[in-house]
């Protein structure tokens, strides 16, 4: 089956229109992993010119796959910005502007608790075309301050592991072994699949594994 993986390290909005008419081909449906990061900018990366943070696997996924040069961003922000990833529309549409907080914070703010689950979205729109589908890692288009907050099932995912989100949290760590068992699974069941893997890092506190901090000294 062919791979298709892209990391997109910022908010991009995504072209669901194209989208949709390569799911629907009657060629092979494309793999699909969208990888986004907390907090990482466009120039954290060895390639895009770092002077000292290394980012091989990424570096190859970018040699290897599309790697964006002009590109613009719906929301500089965590929540607005994954609203926007999920319908492709402006994150102003769902009155969704900052951070989703506790609920008295949000209504000071005229937003809502959650994303609105009517919303269309990318999952559904993949699923409807024969897509198995996945998100894996931090959330935050609700809250897991606010225990009747829809979950990522309620948006059109069929399996899913989250953090920043209600019902079970996911430990932060755990994204990429849950989207690796996923992709066999599919790979076994000859089902395209899309899985959403949005990473905490580099999003505070920094923390390193040992035997690499001698590279932050």
């Amino acid at each position: 089956m062919t791979r298709l993986v892209i990391p997109f390290l910022t908010a991009t909005l995504l072209a669901f229109g194209a989208a949709a008419k390569a799911a629907t081909a009657d060629s092979a449906k494309p793999n699909i992993v969208f990888i986004f990061a907390d907090d990482w900018g466009w120039g954290d990366l060895s390639c895009h010119g770092h002077p000292y943070v290394k980012t091989p696997n990424i570096d190859r996924l970018a040699r290897e796959g599309t790697d964006f040069q002009r590109f613009t961003v719906a929301s500089g922000v965590c929540s607005p910005s994954r609203a926007a990833v999920m319908t492709g529309h402006f994150p102003a549409r769902y009155h969704i502007d900052g951070h989703f907080a506790w609920v008295p914070q949000n209504e000071k703010r005229g937003m809502p608790d959650w994303l609105d689950p009517k919303a269309p979205t990318l999952p559904r729109m993949l699923g409807s075309a024969g897509y198995a589908t996945a998100h894996f890692g931090k959330w935050h288009l609700g809250n897991d301050m606010i225990p009747d907050s829809p979950t990522p099932a309620a948006y059109g995912y069929d399996e899913y592991g989250a953090f920043n989100c209600s019902g079970e949290q996911m430990p932060v760590h755990e994204d990429a072994r849950h989207a690796i068992a996923f992709m066999e699974k599919s790979v076994t069941a000859k089902k395209p699949f899309f899985i959403n893997l949005w990473l905490h890092e580099p999003h505070t506190p920094f923390h390193t594994v040992p035997k690499y901090e001698w590279r932050f000294r």
